[in-house]
């Protein structure tokens, strides 16, 4: 199977939204027309992110194995909301393409200040460590906690009832390991989001719907944030009215998904469920999962958990959607004029945003698909 050009990236939103260098992109801008742009709203609490290396070569095969061994079960999970297929691979068009810096832990960006104190501008960027960890990320969302807590084991059940008692992880060790050399997963709480698909889809998928996987044509971009527990409220306000405002009318916008690694509080975990789940993978490097195989040749049982080397450099993920070759900068300095004339937005962001992250990286990915249904129920 060839890989679809100019296909998503699992986000490297705000750093594109909020400061990427004017060099990458190129032409004559001009102001957006305003869009019907989504609003933001909660949607399915849970997100999983698995994450794997899987063998380059390998690669039109591991696609293949994973929607018929594995999302042929997961779409069929009660309270399951769609997937989403990223990979960092770049396709024939050369996306997504490798960093400004990629070889290097510091980054130049304007607006980054050191523990949100001192303007350096420079980021440390612990996305060129962990973008050599795995080049595939499969995201899964779930309605609620509940539906997350019996995600595997319902999985297990259903392969189960279909196939005489077998163990699904032996079957997928053989399928779907095998063309893999490590595998972890980590568990994240969305906070909203604004992507936009529709919801009276029906089907024979998870209570009723139609979970049949959709190409994504453009950019998707996916950025990290280091943000207090107690800044968390502060900043998510000036993200909304400041970067939001001016990146909803950009051409081909379709919505950023904000999740978190810090807890609810009280009336969020009590409407989604939450009973104290780990966030942000567990602290263990090594952790037991059935079915992994080292190398793709011999079955360990046991994940290479390197979530738990990142798992303190940030709190908060943006992801959004954009075509790759929309100039971002040029056109949200024009839409931010269209309210402030004269003023410069990236100053402004620098003054107003950026004191309220510790550190921001980001890094990019391309979704081959995506069946997320950001249902509010």
């Amino acid at each position: 199977m060839k890989l679809k050009p100019a296909v998503g990236c699992a986000a490297i939103g705000l750093a594109w939204a909020l400061g990427v260098s004017a060099a990458w992109f190129s032409g004559e801008a001009t102001a957006a027309e305003p869009s019907a742009a989504s609003l933001q709203h909660p949607g399915p609490a849970v997100w999983i992110e698995e994450y794997w290396d899987v063998k380059p070569e390998r690669f039109d095969d591991f696609l293949r194995a994973y929607r018929s061994e594995v999302y042929s079960i997961t779409r069929r999970i009660t309270g399951y909301r769609g997937y989403t297929f990223y990979t960092n691979l770049p396709d024939d068009q050369g996306h997504p393409r490798a960093g400004r810096t990629p070889d290097s832990m510091l980054t130049e960006h304007y607006g980054v200040h050191l523990q949100g104190k001192m303007l350096t501008e420079h980021a440390i960027d612990v996305g060129n460590l962990l973008r050599r960890t795995h080049n595939v990320v499969i995201a899964h969302h779930l309605r609620n906690w509940d539906d997350a807590r019996s995600f595997r084991g319902r999985m297990e059940q259903l392969y189960a009832q279909e196939h005489g008692g077998q163990n699904l992880w032996d079957h997928l060790s053989d399928t779907v390991f095998s063309l893999a050399n490590n595998y972890w997963e980590t568990t994240f709480r969305m906070i909203e989001t604004g992507f936009d698909t529709p919801t009276d889809r029906t089907g024979h998928d998870a209570d009723g719907l139609d979970l049949e996987p959709r190409p994504s044509p453009v950019g998707w971009f996916k950025e990290y944030w280091e943000v207090r527990p107690e800044d968390l409220e502060e900043f998510l306000d000036v993200y909304r009215n400041n970067t939001l405002a001016v990146m909803k009318p950009l051409p081909g916008y379709q919505g950023v998904t904000l999740v978190t690694t810090l807890p609810p509080g009280e009336d969020e975990a009590a409407r989604t469920l939450y009973q104290g789940e780990t966030l942000g993978g567990p602290d263990r490097f090594y952790v037991t999962q059935p079915g992994v195989m080292m190398g793709g040749k011999v079955r360990t049982d046991t994940a290479i958990n390197y979530s738990m080397l990142f798992r303190n450099t940030f709190t908060l993920i943006t992801y959004f959607q954009v075509p790759w070759d929309v100039p971002m900068l040029q056109l949200m300095q024009k839409n931010y004029e269209l309210t402030n004339p004269g003023k410069d937005r990236l100053k402004h962001i620098t003054e107003v945003f950026f004191p309220l992250a510790q550190n921001h990286w980001d890094m990019r990915y391309r979704a081959i698909e995506s069946s997320f249904l950001p249902l509010q129920e």
